[in-house]
Parts: C-alpha cells; sequence; structure tokens
C-alpha cells in the first residue's frame, strides 16, 4: 500500500472552531478521494461522478455551516485558521505541491457552487496534477479559462528559487492575452536563433537506454489501474479516522467487490477481503467505532446476493480458479454458511461440493450457531451434509448438536450423526446403545459393527443385559442373531454361562423365536473362541435334542 500522508491534528480544545476544524478536514479528504479517482478512471466512470458527488456534498454542509472555505497554499501543505490541516512532500501529485507550483497563494470555495463547476475543478486539478516537459497550458491559465464563479484564487508569478518576499504580479486580464502570447512568441523565435544547431547523433540512444525506456513502457503497459485504486482507497481507509469519512469510501469498496465477482476478476476480490481485515485489525486499537461498519461490509459479502454470480460461473471455472474462490470464500464470515450450504445443495460438481465442505468447515469452527440454524430445513440432503461437517469438528459443543441429531426423522441423518459421535471413541456407545433398535436396519448394524470391533466390557454389559431380558422389539431374527454375534466379538468368559444356558437350557426363551437365540448363542460362543466356549459347543453338538444338535454342528463346521 501507499505511504499514509501526514494530516495536522484537529484543535484540541473543544467547542465551534473544532466542529469547524473537523467539516474542514472532512472536505478535504473527500477532494484527496475525488482527486485518486479522476487519476485512475475516465472523467465520467461511476466511481469518478459518485466521489465528485460526495466532494459536493462534504463542501456544502461546510459552506452553509461556516460560509467561505479558503485553504492558503505552501508548497508542502494547506494551511486553515492559520493551521496545516494537510502535510505532503512537495511532489508532483500531491495537491499542495500542485497547487503552489503555479503560484496559487490560496484557493477559497464560496457558497452557491454548483455540480458542473465542481466537475471542472476536478478535471483541471487531473489534467495539471503532474508537471509536463511539453505543457498545454499550466494549472492556472486553465482556472482561468474555464471561468468559476464560486472557486477564487490569488496568483502570484512565481519563479524556482526567488525569496518568500519576492514581489508577485497579477496575470493579464483576459483581453490583454493575446498580446501576451505573441510578444512571448516572438522572444522564443529570437531565442531559438541565438541556440547552436544540435547534432541529431546526440538524440541517439544507447542500446542499454533503448532497453530500459522499452521496459519502463511494458510496465507502464501492465499497470493495472484497478489495483492502483484499490491501493489508493485502502490507503484512505487508514488515513481517515472520522466515520462520515469512512462510510462511503467502504461504499465504493463494495460495489467494487460486487463487480470484480460480476467479471471473475477473483485476485480483486481478494484484495479487497484480505486488506479489510488487515485494516480492520488496525482499527480494533486504534478506531473501534470502525469495527461495526466493516463486519457489516462483510455480512454484506457474504449474503446470497453478492455471491449470486459465483454459482452462474460454475460450469465454466478451472482448477486455478476454484482455488481462488475457495480463499476468498474462507476471507468471510461465518454467516456465509447459509449461502454456501445452499450453493452445495445446487452444485452436481464433486470437487465443487468438496471445496464448499471444507470452506464451511473452517467457517463452522470460528462460529457454530450459522450452521446449527440450517440444521432444522427441511432439504434431507442438506442436512446429511452439515451433520457431517459437525462431526468433523471438535469440543463439546458438536456434540451436543450430534446427540441431538441422532432423533432426527430422516434415517440417513441419524446415521450420520452416530457416526460423527462414535468417531470420539467408545465412550459414547452408552448413550447411543438405544439405537439397536432403531427403526432402520443400517442404523442398527452401525451401532453393532462398531461394539463388535474389540474386547469390551462396557458394550459385552449393554448386550448381555438386552438379550436376557428377552424384550427384543419387533420379530427381525437377522438383528437377534447379529446381536449375539457381536456379544461373542465384544465379550468374555463371563458371557459362556448365559450362551450355555440359552444353546442347551429351556424354558426362559419365547417360543417363537428360540431357534434364533440358539443360532445366536452358537455363533457367539464360536465368536467367543476360548476354551470354555468351544467345550460348550461340543456338548451341543452331542445333544440328544436335535435342533440343538443341528445348530452346535453347522456352526463348528462353518
Amino acid at each position: 500500500m501507499a505511504t499514509v500522508k501526514e494530516t495536522q491534528p484537529r484543535p484540541s480544545s473543544p467547542g465551534p472552531a473544532d466542529e469547524e476544524w473537523q467539516v474542514a478536514e472532512n472536505v478535504l479528504t473527500s477532494l484527496q478521494l475525488a482527486r485518486k479517482n479522476y487519476s485512475l478512471y475516465p472523467e465520467n466512470h461511476i466511481n469518478c461522478t459518485r466521489a465528485m458527488e460526495r466532494f459536493w456534498q462534504q463542501l456544502e454542509t461546510f459552506l452553509q455551516a461556516h460560509g467561505n472555505l479558503r485553504f492558503e497554499l505552501e508548497k508542502d501543505r494547506l494551511i486553515f485558521q492559520g493551521e496545516a490541516i494537510l502535510k505532503e512532500p512537495p511532489e508532483d501529485g500531491n495537491l499542495p505541491f500542485t497547487l503552489f507550483r503555479d503560484g496559487i497563494q490560496w484557493l477559497e470555495f464560496q457558497d452557491g457552487i454548483e455540480a458542473q463547476e465542481i466537475e471542472d475543478f476536478l478535471r483541471i486539478l487531473n489534467t495539471h496534477r503532474l508537471l509536463s516537459d511539453e505543457p498545454e497550458g499550466d494549472l492556472v491559465t486553465a482556472l482561468w479559462e474555464a471561468e468559476l464563479p464560486h472557486i477564487q484564487h490569488h496568483v502570484a508569478e512565481f519563479f524556482w528559487g526567488a525569496e518568500p518576499e519576492a514581489e508577485f504580479t497579477i496575470p493579464p486580464a483576459k483581453e490583454d492575452i493575446s498580446s501576451v502570447l505573441s510578444e512571448e512568441e516572438e522572444q522564443e523565435a529570437s531565442e531559438s536563433e541565438a541556440v547552436a544547431s544540435i547534432d541529431p547523433i546526440t538524440l541517439e540512444l544507447t542500446p542499454e537506454e533503448e532497453a530500459e525506456l522499452q521496459e519502463m513502457v511494458r510496465l507502464e503497459e501492465k499497470r493495472d489501474p484497478t489495483a492502483d485504486y484499490l491501493n489508493a482507497v485502502l490507503d484512505s481507509l487508514l488515513e481517515l479516522r472520522e466515520k462520515e469519512n469512512f462510510d462511503p469510501i467502504l461504499e465504493s469498496l463494495e460495489e467494487e467487490f460486487h463487480d470484480s465477482l460480476a467479471r471473475r476478476d477473483f485476485e480483486v476480490t481478494l484484495k479487497i477481503l484480505k486488506s479489510l481485515h488487515h485494516v480492520r485489525h488496525i482499527c480494533e486499537s486504534e478506531t473501534t467505532w470502525a469495527i461495526p461498519i466493516i463486519d457489516s461490509f462483510f455480512l454484506t459479502a457474504s449474503s446470497s446476493q453478492s455471491l449470486r454470480p459465483l454459482q452462474a460461473a460454475w460450469s465454466e471455472m478451472d482448477t486455478g480458479q476454484i482455488e481462488k474462490m475457495k480463499e476468498i470464500l474462507l476471507v468471510l464470515q461465518p454467516e456465509a454458511i447459509h449461502t454456501l450450504g445452499t450453493m452445495l445443495l445446487q452444485t452436481p460438481s464433486l470437487r465443487l461440493q468438496q471445496m464448499l465442505t471444507e470452506v464451511i468447515l473452517s467457517l463452522a469452527s470460528r462460529d457454530l450457531r450459522p450452521l446449527v440454524a440450517m440444521l432444522d430445513r427441511p432439504e434431507e440432503d442438506l442436512v446429511l451434509k452439515l451433520v457431517q461437517v459437525v462431526g468433523s469438528l471438535g469440543g463439546e459443543k458438536p456434540i451436543q448438536i450430534l446427540s441431538k441429531m441422532v432423533h432426527h426423522s430422516s434415517a440417513r441423518v441419524r446415521e450420520a450423526a452416530v457416526k460423527g459421535l462414535l468417531r470420539r471413541g467408545s465412550g459414547s456407545i452408552k448413550e447411543l446403545f438405544h439405537l439397536i433398535e432403531d427403526e432402520d436396519d443400517s442404523v442398527r448394524r452401525l451401532i453393532l459393527h462398531h461394539m463388535g470391533q474389540e474386547r469390551n466390557e462396557a458394550s459385552e454389559t449393554l448386550l448381555l443385559q438386552y438379550l436376557e431380558e428377552g424384550q427384543i422389539k419387533g420379530s427381525d431374527d437377522k438383528h437377534i442373531i447379529a446381536c449375539f454375534r457381536t456379544l461373542g466379538r465384544c465379550g468374555s468368559p463371563r458371557s459362556i454361562p448365559f450362551l450355555r444356558q440359552t444353546l442347551l437350557g429351556r424354558g426362559w426363551m419365547p417360543d417363537l423365536r428360540s431357534s434364533a437365540y440358539r443360532q445366536g448363542a452358537a455363533l457367539a460362543l464360536k465368536a467367543l473362541n476360548i476354551k470354555g466356549a468351544l467345550q460348550v459347543l461340543e456338548d451341543a453338538s452331542r445333544s440328544l435334542k436335535p435342533g440343538v444338535r443341528r445348530i452346535a454342528r453347522k456352526v463348528m463346521q462353518d
């Protein structure tokens, strides 16, 4: 960014003078911003028009409240009420130097000024902001020819090196200008005759000079006026310390943000967002009143209306553009999750879905509330994807959210919530065990699969109690057998008495399910794969009961 220019602080004493100084400073700030716009864009560009109108508005505010506004000029400063209100190095392009260079001693804006005068004044300032080697007139002459009735100035005939006390003369009247110019032309002609002729050879460039000149031309052609404009505007945000100046500049940035997205200039979009984050960081310690204004900008940037142009470009984006777009989305506020969730649902591209999911995950890690608010949406696919995001987050809050979502009406959502909880370890199985009787088979199998992954006393206790009660809902024999098989995988020798009684005993099992229970007990004994369990199977294979003998032998053979 460009260097922030030094501005004289306002008078410390409160009162009307302080207020007048502040309004004058507002006028000057809007003038500087307008000059920057005119230097970067054509005069009829919307940014120039807006900046001109803003300057006019600030100027009108001062004129109506305090009368004419006069600035005294020195080569490196503007003076208001005897004090420097703006200091800038005496360089081409800086306002004090541009005016002082052509001999203007003071500049005054008067009540009744019209928009056309403001526009002409800004155009003249821009035309003459740099001193040309072959100028077509100077700033003073341009102001005189423009005949601006409400912009007055005093001019002294200025010579570089002259003492400040040197005598100055006022330019000739309009009716005498032609005679003066004729005299000057005659004098220049006579002087040129006295100058020795120049050898053309001395004007030829060396190869090194020609290469340097070509490089300068290349760099100038490559220069991005939009980047220059953004640098100027963002620097202005750092210079300003008053809300009435801050607001309009952010309005300009907001429009540039929308325009850059529409034309898919993602580099500019990203520069705006990152730079505003930098400005916000500085404002946290210096100008806290600006924080809500910048946050409001990011909220607007995160809305569906602002991000809609991205969806129009989905099908045409290459890998590089997708990565750049991801950078942009990661800089937004978590409130963007509302918009990104809808986008996630609407894009058919798996690559874009993956990118949007990663962004939502990152934003949700900063603030879960926008994501939680979307879990009540009716779109099952959207809720499923968002629950999967929650399952990837750490901390206590995601656990609470997932525990709630295991009661969702959608089996797929319940399954995703269970997976998210189970990834946190077996400690949560006690809270999830009730899902062993979920109406959806995929959820039941998920619980049993998790419990059967290792020998675990807690899982064994839960299954033993569940099977011993014999109160299994429904009539799914496959589920009963799956529960016994899982008991064998997670159990220990203490399960053997129950399994022996189930396989060889009588009386306690429901008649309609006795076969399923015996088959399950035999499978559990085999899965235990310990001496006592295998001995029970051996005994059952010699049972006098044909049904028990058949089950035991089949399990042993398999």
